[in-house]
């Protein structure tokens, strides 16, 4: 809705992820290298991680664009599957049709598949997102098609991609015999506050605009760097929700004020950015926190509704731009309008929920102490003793 008016031909802040406009910063350079060194010499396990929004499916993207072309790739995005499950998945995504559904049938149809590309000089690589979810059946499933060799080489590559958690889970002295086979491991750290600024500009760049400077100044990208905490995906969406704003003011460029406009209208972008995207540490005491304070978890779900209500409110907005721009603005004021009132009803209720959370929680703390008093104050009664043969 507001491409003609910033002299874009594109959206540059979608959060559907797009090659098209990877800014391949320092971090995310150094990522792709470890990925493509790792496939170039036949590693057979490569793990990457990074936060939520962080970039690692674009890059992916980016990287199977340019994986030679005798590799076969088959993409798991479902993880909360069984062994057996897991093993159905992958015949289905390699076009296989095993004899039966058994785990033995499945895993000889791999095997005999991944021999007959190896024959073939051709290699397959398995790579599973939201890898942190995986049961240990599932892993364990993995660990074992790992094993499958050929003339000292591996049949299959595998790319574990994933959240922080995997981490922190690879780590567990369960996972040692999966962490040693892991040869490349890369992990994405938020992007500092130049890169931030570059981010925008490329991205802004990249949908046609000659000028990204003007629209984004400097002091508006140090705050939007603050605010996202340096992952991509905050940053789009908090960028988004400028323009949109900026647009509907009837403004050239994005200011200070806009910025805090959307956040004082969706305070969680602000909340989550403002915390280290890798760690979300529950305080000891729940009464510690600010009262505006939500849960990342809870957070992650209000930022997605907002999203998408956002996108339903672009989609009708774009049929209202020939009816004028007079006519476009305020039919927009009013939407977001509606639109700030129904995040906050939104945000009320996630407190709400929130609080009777906390209530329940001591209660159940009231009930446990009740107990233990009434087990400490009813001494325990006393032992009868049996003489077999009669008092002595």
């Amino acid at each position: 809705m507001y491409l003609n008016h910033f002299k874009l031909s594109t959206r540059p802040f979608s959060l559907t992820p797009d090659p098209h406009f990877l800014y391949l910063s320092r971090v995310h350079d150094l990522a792709l290298a470890h990925l493509e060194y790792a496939l170039v010499h036949q590693a057979g396990f490569m793990a990457l991680t990074g936060a939520i929004g962080s970039g690692k499916t674009t890059l992916l993207k980016h990287l199977f664009a340019k994986v030679p072309q005798d590799l076969d790739v088959a993409l798991i995005f479902n993880t909360h599957l069984d062994g057996t499950a897991f093993l159905d998945m992958l015949c289905r995504e390699f076009g296989l049709e095993p004899a039966s559904d058994k785990k033995s049938d499945l895993f000889q149809a791999l095997y005999h598949h991944f021999l007959d590309r190896y024959a073939q000089g051709r290699r397959c690589l398995i790579v599973v997102d939201e890898a942190q979810n995986l049961p240990l059946e599932t892993l364990e499933e993995l660990r074992m098609l790992s094993n499958l060799e050929a003339d000292a080489e591996f049949l299959i590559q595998i790319i574990l991609v994933g959240q922080p958690e995997m981490r922190r889970r690879l780590t567990h002295p369960s996972m040692a015999q999966l962490a040693q086979r892991i040869s490349v491991h890369y992990h994405l750290p938020p992007l500092s506050a130049d890169e931030v600024s570059r981010y925008v500009h490329h991205r802004l760049s990249v949908a046609g605009r000659s000028d990204p400077e003007a629209l984004f100044p400097d002091s508006v990208l140090e705050r939007v760097a603050a605010v996202s905490g340096g992952v991509p995906r905050l940053i789009n969406s908090l960028c988004d929700a400028c323009l949109t704003y900026a647009y509907g003011e009837g403004r050239d460029q994005v200011s200070l004020e806009t910025v805090d406009q959307v956040l004082a209208d969706q305070p969680f972008l602000w909340d989550r950015g403002s915390d280290p995207p890798e760690a979300d540490p529950a305080p000891s005491d729940p009464e510690a926190r600010p009262a505006t304070t939500l849960d990342a978890p809870l957070d992650g779900r209000a930022l997605a509704e907002l999203a998408l209500r956002l996108e339903s409110v672009e989609r009708r907005l774009m049929a209202l731009e020939s009816q004028g721009a007079g006519e476009s603005v305020r039919l927009l004021q009013e939407m977001l309008t509606r639109e700030r009132e129904e995040n906050r009803r939104l945000e009320s209720k996630i407190l709400r929920l929130k609080y009777m959370v906390m209530d329940l929680k001591k209660e159940v703390q009231k009930e446990k102490e009740k107990d233990a008093e009434k087990d400490v104050s009813d001494p325990p009664p006393r032992r009868r003793r049996i003489f077999p043969f009669g008092r002595p």
